[in-house]
């Protein structure tokens, strides 16, 4: 169970992730591919408690697949199969 001060971090690490991922999956932006520092807050979160932080305003300006990708280049990837935001994470492709 996530407590308030739990639920608070969760929107940080997402607003951190959201801005310094945002060349990698920003819909107009990003293909996918993250930087260094980008990885490294994705490393230290939480992807799937980040999943469900996600608002609508972020789901309008980010491509929920692209944060896939960054999840498993930065090491830290989504499970298959799990429901992020909506968006059904796929195998990775071979």
């Amino acid at each position: 169970m996530c407590t308030s001060s739990c639920s608070y971090e969760i929107r940080v690490n997402k607003d951190d992730i959201m801005h310094h991922c945002r060349f990698s999956i920003e819909k107009k932006l990003g293909n996918g591919d993250p930087s260094i520092t980008c990885c490294e807050y994705v490393r230290n979160a939480n992807v799937e408690e980040i999943c469900e932080a996600f608002t609508e305003a972020d789901k309008a300006k980010i491509a929920l697949w692209k944060w896939v990708k960054v999840t498993r280049k930065c090491g830290n990837a989504l499970a298959t199969g799990h429901d992020c935001a909506g968006y059904v994470v796929q195998p990775p492709m071979s």
